[in-house]
């Protein structure tokens, strides 16, 4: 794009940034670097992701997505989806609002795929050659993806505007006519050979590296680094975490390093700690991850790429959603080792067999990390080359 003063005005494009970490994570960078081609971008993102935005230079309006007040009353079963079903449905909510006041005669609008566009499209009324949607990992699935226990955080909006909003995650698998900015490469995903014209492979955006100067890890040289991570979303499988320190308990081979998300009570769940375990609530996996010998992962795909781009061995732990294909697909290009619940019992001895073969097949699986990561560098690369010929 040139926008050379006195030729022509820059193209307005609004982003509806995703209101999840793995969500917003890709759609900031796209952000940035459409500023840094010339586009006008207004950003609408939550409020607990605006400061994230705060380096570009772009408008930003402002919302709240917050639903604590619900979480509060949600029971303890609840599944690890129910609090974001809740999110999607405020966040809906308040975009109609905000979009229906909003008066800029925008030249594209780029969607975070958790939106439902053609139902909120019913009372936006927008024209939808003008819209893209931004997918954080896979498009196609091999799983059963729909849950409607989903809906019961969209039900109130839904009835508000007498539309019918879908399950947001079935919703990323649901084919649609709309242009795709998907934040992998076309090699790196599932039957890529299903994919068709409307889908732009983007590359990922893996994070730098930040150095947390809280984080008061020191490593034993003398042992393998492994590292046990679920994610923020899944991370209360408290089954696993003691399998996990049944498999390496008092090893004099590995030190383990175990992050259970924010929701675990480490003090509560975890009464005998191994002198060679360290477990943490949170740990900056960027930071730690160059350190690390063998990675088991929940296969986000945040995770995933930034295991891939470490090299670390990996062991992928699918819990849900898209994980179980992106598990599928690292092993078939032979990056690392999938162990799927819905096949096997995970016991102790599965994890720890599974560590020591990813580890002893760790220069095999280099090559399979290295194709992988060519062909993330080469859709990054082609990234001007997409916006130009979307946003023209």
């Amino acid at each position: 794009m040139n926008n050379t003063p006195g030729e022509h005005k820059p193209k307005k494009i609004a982003v509806l940034n995703g209101i999840l970490h793995g969500h917003f994570t890709g759609s900031v960078e796209v952000v940035r670097e459409l500023y840094s081609l010339g586009y006008d971008v207004t950003c609408y993102v939550t409020e607990e992701f605006a400061d994230r935005l705060n380096d570009i230079p772009v408008k930003k309006i402002v919302y709240s997505a917050d639903v604590s007040e619900v979480a509060k009353r949600l029971p303890p079963y609840a599944p690890p989806f129910a609090i974001n079903s809740f999110m999607v449905g405020r966040a809906t909510y308040t975009l109609i609002e905000l979009l229906q006041k909003d008066e800029t005669d925008y030249d594209y609008y780029i969607w975070d795929c958790f939106f439902d566009i053609e139902e909120m499209n019913k009372i936006l009324k927008i024209d939808p050659s003008k819209f893209t949607i931004i997918y954080p990992s896979f498009i196609l699935t091999d799983e059963n993806q729909f849950d409607n226990i989903r809906l019961v955080g969209l039900q109130w909006t839904s009835q508000h505007y007498n539309i019918n909003l879908h399950d947001f995650v079935g919703l990323i698998f649901t084919p649609n006519k709309f242009k795709k900015l998907i934040l992998t490469s076309k090699f790196f995903h599932l039957r890529p050979e299903d994919t068709d014209e409307t889908c732009y492979f983007l590359g990922p955006h893996i994070e730098k590296r930040v150095v947390d100067k809280n984080f008061d890890f020191k490593k034993d040289v003398n042992k393998k680094l492994l590292f046990i991570s679920l994610g923020t979303i899944f991370g209360k499988d408290l089954d696993f975490y003691h399998q996990c320190i049944e498999a390496f308990r008092d090893s004099d081979e590995y030190q383990v390093i175990m992050s259970v998300g924010k929701f675990v009570d480490i003090e509560q769940t975890f009464k005998e700690i191994p002198k060679n375990f360290s477990i943490y609530n949170y740990v900056p996996q960027t930071q730690l991850l160059p350190d690390v010998d063998v990675f088991i992962t929940h296969a986000g795909f945040n995770s995933t790429s930034e295991g891939l781009a470490s090299g670390a061995a990996m062991v992928l732990v699918p819990q849900a959603v898209d994980q179980f294909d992106v598990a599928k697909v690292v092993q078939k290009l032979n990056a690392g080792i999938a162990l799927n619940k819905h096949e096997i019992n995970i016991t102790a001895d599965v994890i720890k067999n599974a560590v020591d073969s990813a580890y002893a097949r760790r220069d095999e699986f280099k090559a399979g990390t290295k194709a992988i990561m060519d062909s993330f560098n080469e859709a990054i690369s082609n990234r001007k080359a997409i916006y130009d010929e979307i946003f023209a």
